[in-house]
């Protein structure tokens, strides 16, 4: 699947999805392992393929936001996580994350934003996250106890 090459928005996104539920880690470096022995049942393109009349866009976030800021628009945020950053295409500046924030203020529509805590600054940007889910990593957090993803929404 990973040498793949589709023609079309839906089948390649289809393909990004197929390779993250079946890789170990989303930077491309561990395709085709298992993820903790997981598989799922009947994850097909032809399970896939009713978003055919969706759009599917490639464009910076800003761009995007403005040519889709409506009331009936539904944004699912997860930008790059600054401290993983080699591990993306295209990686997020803290002025990335600050532009990203006058979006969401200036959005008519409804969005959920997912960030890590790794990343610090993210509340003095964001505020508090409306959920949290808490966890102690010993390598990454010195065995402190802190929220290791945040959640923030707006729905309209």
């Amino acid at each position: 699947m990973r040498s793949r090459h589709f023609r079309s928005d839906v089948n390649t996104a289809f393909k990004v999805l197929y390779l993250q539920t079946y890789s170990y880690m989303g930077d491309g470096s561990t395709y085709g392992r298992y993820y903790k022995g997981h598989k799922v049942k009947k994850f097909s393109i032809e399970n896939f393929i009713y978003v055919r009349d969706w759009v599917i866009e490639n464009m910076d976030f800003r761009d995007l936001m403005d040519r889709y800021n409506r009331e009936r628009v539904f944004f699912y945020l997860d930008p790059p996580y600054i401290s993983s950053g080699k591990k993306y295409r295209y990686s997020f500046s803290m002025n990335d994350m600050k532009d990203l924030k006058s979006k969401m203020e200036a959005h008519k529509g409804s969005y959920i934003l997912n960030l890590s805590s790794f990343d610090g600054g993210m509340e003095k940007i964001f505020g508090e996250p409306n959920k949290v889910i808490y966890y102690s990593n010993p390598l990454n957090n010195h065995g402190k106890v802190r929220w290791g993803y945040g959640y923030w929404w707006k729905f309209s």
